[in-house]
């Protein structure tokens, strides 16, 4: 799997030209090069649409992104695009002249006439719909005659509460892109209070549902996590720029949860939380066990020896012998006899993150 990339959207006909180019150049300088422009909702004429969206996309090229755009059978009609070779010779002129890069299909052809379009002489890639698993649609795309090389999936977002996806079927619908070697998206969700898409209703726009109302940076730290998705866009805007940091340094290696300590903390356990840790080999469905905090000498006193909760981060105390040290994670409830430590306790946001940590997987802690 290729190093994930980050992008961002942007909707020119509910913004400012002035908003829209600051937005780009401030994702840009935290290293994002996607852009997903929806064409949706365009209204106006299309030499004035052309201009518009040129200017914008000329940027980002400047900037090093690539840039696709979200359409549908109206708006390809409406601008006198023929993406159907069955219906007559190709014609991408407005997509070419708004400088699209790849075509996204809100809704998509037969599998014939996207095989025919993955070979339009413009070179504008295509990129379908991934989550409709109905059938094995780009199984019979390839079969037709499509150019892998011109090839890109992207989940949908879902502005209306309770719609997004579910992880199973999202993995479900992933698998069958990831199994050609087909390169896959997916978006997450900002949580500015004015962040907006494309449409009226709008409570977010993740991909997952799960996601919705959870900070964008573990959003996307999960879809890292998964090993499916190969570009992390953020559906609505405008993010902050603490969100666009954050997501950038939370699918950066390796993983940083967050921690919250325990009152009255000793600070000999403190630094042990501060170390670089990797998992132990060996799972079960209690702990996450970390090989480098037992390579620490020095005595382990009993702290806080409460009963253990999921997510609570533990350090067993010189009452478990040779143990004594040992930074672990907690997955469930458990009793504790005393012999370990509570010293603090992971972000609740960040709990789904503790179900994909696999052996030798890297993180650290932000202790707060």
């Amino acid at each position: 799997m290729r190093e994930v990339r980050l992008g961002i959207s942007l909707y020119p006909e509910f913004a400012s030209a002035e908003a829209c180019r600051e937005y780009l150049r401030l994702a840009a300088r935290h290293g994002y090069r996607v852009l997903f422009v929806a064409l949706l909702g365009v209204r106006d004429e299309r030499d004035e649409v052309t201009a518009r969206y040129r200017a914008l996309t000329d940027e980002a090229h400047a900037l090093g992104f690539e840039v696709f755009c979200d359409v549908n059978p109206s708006v390809l009609a409406r601008f006198g695009v023929n993406a159907s070779v069955l219906r007559g010779k190709l014609d991408l002129g407005f997509l070419q002249e708004i400088g699209c890069d790849v075509m996204r299909l809100d809704l998509g052809l037969s599998e014939m006439e996207e095989a025919f379009l993955t070979r339009n002489e413009a070179g504008i890639g295509v990129c379908l719909n991934a989550s409709a698993n109905a059938c094995d649609h780009i199984g019979a795309l390839l079969a037709s005659g499509g150019e892998p090389a011109r090839i890109v999936g992207c989940h949908n977002y879902y502005p209306h509460r309770y719609t997004g996806l579910t992880l199973e079927y999202f993995l479900t619908c992933s698998r069958r892109w990831k199994e050609r070697g087909l390169p896959l998206q997916a978006f997450v969700s900002s949580q500015e209070p004015e962040a907006f898409g494309p449409w009226p209703a709008c409570d977010g726009l993740p991909t997952l549902e799960m996601h919705r109302d959870l900070p964008a940076a573990v959003q996307a730290r999960h879809l890292v996590q998964l090993g499916c998705v190969d570009d992390i866009i953020v559906g609505n805007c405008f993010a902050s720029e603490r969100e666009l940091a954050a997501i950038a340094a939370g699918v950066a290696a390796p993983m940083a949860f967050t921690l919250h300590c325990a009152p009255g903390l000793p600070k000999e356990l403190e630094r042990r939380l501060r170390l670089g840790l990797s998992c132990r080999p060996e799972q079960n469905g209690y702990l996450v066990r970390t090989v480098e905090s037992r390579m620490v000498k020095g005595e382990v006193a009993p702290f806080n020896t409460v009963d253990i909760r999921r997510g609570d981060v533990l350090v067993d105390n010189d009452g478990y012998g040779q143990y004594a040290g040992e930074v672990q994670i907690a997955l469930a409830a458990m009793e504790n006899s005393g012999r370990t430590n509570v010293v603090g306790y992971i972000d609740g946001a960040e709990l789904m993150l503790l179900d994909g940590l696999r052996a030798g997987t890297r993180f650290t802690f932000n202790v707060v």
